[in-house]
């Protein structure tokens, strides 16, 4: 007996193949690239958004610990000068105006939110400060009193570590501005209101001895 092959069937024209076989087009292949693509996209967007954000509040907050230190110091300052006004009172015509002075000053330092605010604050303490350091040297029984001359010598500590810490507070502004300046942190920046901090700046005429007319007591 002679079995005759059953000859394939063809694929009538214009009939779709199974539905296991069939084939993504072109056009759905480049939509599904696309969408992937959208989505990287994104994911760096957001990160670059937030990872710079995130990194400005580290710095802001950097600034903020070391203008806090700046305060600190100042505070330490005011602290030394009734004790020296105390030892040497009988030398000063100064003691209420360094009384008022202190107060005037402690109030302004905390209320204190940048460094033109510090300076404002501090400008008639610094006067009373150089007029105390005067008084000293040029009166051999305050010169010669272990007591002041310790208090002096803290006074004298106290100023040198707040040029420190100001110079550190300018530091972390400078890292600050400096950040917030570059490309893409600047539109960072602008989307989330951070701007440019200030700097501690010389007083003007600080480099010039000032011209100090001070009475002592006869």
């Amino acid at each position: 007996m002679v079995v005759n092959n059953p000859t394939p069937q063809t694929q009538p024209k214009g009939q779709q193949p199974p539905a296991g076989r069939r084939k993504l087009s072109a056009g759905c292949i480049g939509g599904v690239i696309a969408v992937v693509v959208v989505l990287i996209l994104v994911i760096i967007a957001v990160s670059v958004i937030f990872g710079g954000r995130n990194n400005m509040v580290t710095k802001e907050t950097e600034i903020e610990k070391a203008w806090a230190q700046v305060q600190n110091v100042y505070q330490r300052r005011l602290d030394l000068i009734p004790n020296i006004a105390n030892s040497a009172k009988a030398y000063l015509q100064l003691e209420k105006d360094i009384f008022e002075a202190i107060a005037d000053a402690r109030a302004g330092i905390q209320g204190a939110e940048n460094p033109g605010d510090m300076e404002s604050a501090n400008q008639e303490v610094n006067s009373l400060i150089r007029d105390i350091k005067i008084v000293v040297e040029d009166t051999p029984e305050l010169k010669a009193s272990e007591t002041v001359r310790d208090l002096m010598t803290q006074l004298e500590g106290t100023e040198n570590r707040i040029a420190v810490e100001r110079m550190r507070y300018n530091e972390a502004v400078q890292d600050y501005n400096r950040y917030i300046r570059l490309f893409p942190n600047n539109i960072v920046a602008g989307m989330f209101g951070f701007t440019q901090k200030d700097y501690f700046e010389a007083e003007p005429g600080a480099e010039t001895a000032p011209s100090i007319d001070l009475e002592l007591e006869d």
